[in-house]
């Protein structure tokens, strides 16, 4: 857990998920709200299992962020556990990390979405802008050590969601 989180707050975020339509863990937060064991390396069936763990906690689609099946790409898998369909996709890993990622992540999904794009169409396009993001924050020398400057990515946005 986060520095200042008390062994309370995974029970607690899994009561907030129990009511969601859609949830957006990283592979962190899954582990704990499901108490299944934390992997720094695992395979498609630990995600999957990490999924189905979230979704049986109420929400009906879980999308997990970070993760990374091969050393070089990452990104997201979900599970439709209303329709039992799995989904992934995946870009090329930069050698960096920024904190905000996740958070940039959600955001650019949800305004997607409001937009119109379904929810498919708006992980993907939520993918490719945290990207655009990590590479605009790692282009500059003085980029901040405490987070992505995802401002310098907001002019994509509307020919991301063109597509």
């Amino acid at each position: 857990l986060y520095a200042g989180f008390g062994p309370e707050f995974p029970s607690l975020m899994a009561q907030v998920v129990s009511k969601a339509q859609i949830t957006v863990p990283n592979i962190t937060e899954a582990s704990l709200m499901t108490g299944l064991p934390y992997r720094e390396t695992y395979d498609e069936d630990y995600v999957r299992a990490l999924l189905r763990g979230v979704a049986a906690l109420g929400a009906e689609k879980v999308v997990l962020t970070g993760v990374s099946l091969e050393p070089d790409t990452i990104g997201f898998m979900s599970y439709d556990s209303a329709i039992g369909e799995y989904d992934h996709y995946f870009n090329r890993r930069e050698p960096y990390a920024y904190h905000g990622t996740g958070d940039i992540f959600s955001a650019a999904c949800a305004g997607a979405m409001v937009r119109g794009k379904g929810l498919p169409d708006a992980l993907r396009l939520a993918a490719d802008f945290t990207l655009a993001c990590i590479q605009a924050t790692q282009r500059d020398p003085n980029a901040p050590w405490y987070g992505v400057e995802f401002e310098k990515a907001l002019h994509l946005l509307p020919g991301l969601l063109e597509r």
